[in-house]
């Protein structure tokens, strides 16, 4: 017999409950599944109390390309920034040109005085 508290229950106290440890390929959605795959119980049950009903949209690139091009621009070499830029997921070109629009934007500014 299955005993919840429904006024003061987790989702940690509900999976236990349901005795879903060691079931959870017949207890889980398939996408949650994959996630208890990827990353464990607390981790799915975190992202699960967080984004349930929500879409997440997982970019192709983990980081902003200003985020490189502020990296690459500590650099002359163009191989380096090559291999900077490469290593974000973006092509040297893509990152040269974030910093050629910082550079005529800057120029275009009025200065401070």
């Amino acid at each position: 017999m299955i005993t919840l508290d429904l006024d003061n229950s987790t989702d940690e106290a509900v999976y236990e409950a349901f005795g879903v440890d060691g079931n959870e390929s017949e207890a889980l959605n398939d996408n949650y599944l994959e996630l208890f795959e990827l990353i464990g119980r607390d981790g799915m049950l975190k992202l699960f109390k967080y984004f349930r009903g929500d879409k997440i949209d997982c970019p192709m690139r983990l980081y902003r390309p200003e985020f490189i091009a502020d990296l690459a621009k500590q650099t002359a070499d163009r191989r380096e920034r090559a291999k900077i830029a490469r290593a974000g997921g973006y092509t040297v070109k893509f990152i040269e040109g974030i910093l050629r629009k910082r550079r005529a934007e800057g120029e275009n500014e009025p200065d401070n005085q």
